[in-house]
């Protein structure tokens, strides 16, 4: 057995550093076989998708360059003109990064066949990088190995990828609050459908109407959300589009209970509220 390695004699440890990689970029065969002959020239591929190396984190940011077929790859820290700062040469490149999205997608999969009831399951990327490390960006070429390796699930039907969050869509035999039956088929309400019936203007407890989550109890009022410029209902798109479940009366008043979306979502929504308020206040204390 052969292996692929450059050994040194050295007193420092063994210890490679760490690097976030913000962008990956397939390319054919021969681009590849010359950046690895002559890693210090000149490429488009690396002007088209210059990462900023120095970006406060504690890490340095880098682009990794895949080639087609080809499971090593070439991590590389960008400089200016489409040359490489620095680089190297990382063995199994893709394969590290493909057991990487094959743990994002058995986590929405997962969540997303157990908890949805429409078909359909919403989540951040945000999310992803936090629990898995893992940067999922429009167009950074993560988006498009995690939608493949999505789509090649049978549980999954379709996948959606936006700026903030990804949709997927699955085949109703995976999920488990999905009957086979139309009869027994829900209705497919979403909050924002619903949203300019419920108004609490006016009205003393306990006929407010507030949202709240199946699995927890957290509220969010209907006037907080009608606040929502178009940038924040961008930015809070998941919640929006949160299923209905039920409309009930309780003793506390109407309650809408959500499902489809994950309960995070609604901490996510009134600590933003109340960022946004206490903001104001202060620019208010601020007035003559």
């Amino acid at each position: 057995m052969k292996i692929r390695a450059e050994m040194g004699r050295q007193r420092a440890p063994l210890c490679p550093t760490e690097y976030q990689v913000d962008k990956v970029v397939d390319i054919p065969n021969t681009q590849f076989a010359a950046l690895l002959m002559r890693p210090l020239d000149s490429y488009d591929f690396i002007r088209r998708n210059r990462v900023e190396p120095h970006q406060g984190t504690g890490h340095d940011h880098c682009l990794l360059v895949l080639g087609e077929g080809r499971t090593d790859g070439v991590l590389v820290q960008c400089g200016n003109g489409g040359r490489a700062a620095y680089s190297a040469y990382v063995a199994g490149a893709r394969d590290v990064v493909q057991a990487r999205l094959d743990r994002v997608a058995d986590f929405i999969v997962g969540q997303g066949t157990q908890r949805t009831a429409s078909g359909s399951w919403c989540v951040y990327c945000e999310e992803l990088d936090e629990k898995f490390g893992v940067a999922v960006q429009d167009g950074n070429g993560l988006d498009a190995m995690l939608r493949d390796t999505l789509e090649r699930r049978p549980e999954v039907a379709q996948v959606d990828i936006s700026l903030q969050h990804i949709e997927t869509t699955f085949r109703p035999e995976f999920c488990v609050n999905l009957s086979g039956s139309a009869e027994n088929a829900q209705p497919d309400i979403r909050l924002r459908d619903i949203l300019p019936l419920l108004a609490n203007t006016g009205l003393e407890y306990p006929c407010q109407s507030f949202f709240t989550h199946q699995e927890t109890d957290l509220r969010v009022w209907p006037d907080d959300l009608r606040k929502l410029t178009t940038a924040g209902q961008r930015e809070h798109e998941a919640l929006l589009n949160a299923r209905v479940a039920e409309i009930v009366p309780t003793d506390e008043g109407i309650k809408a209970a959500l499902t489809d979306v994950d309960p995070q979502e609604l901490v996510r929504f009134n600590q933003a509220y109340e960022d946004h308020q206490a903001a104001e206040w202060a620019m208010g204390d601020m007035m003559p």
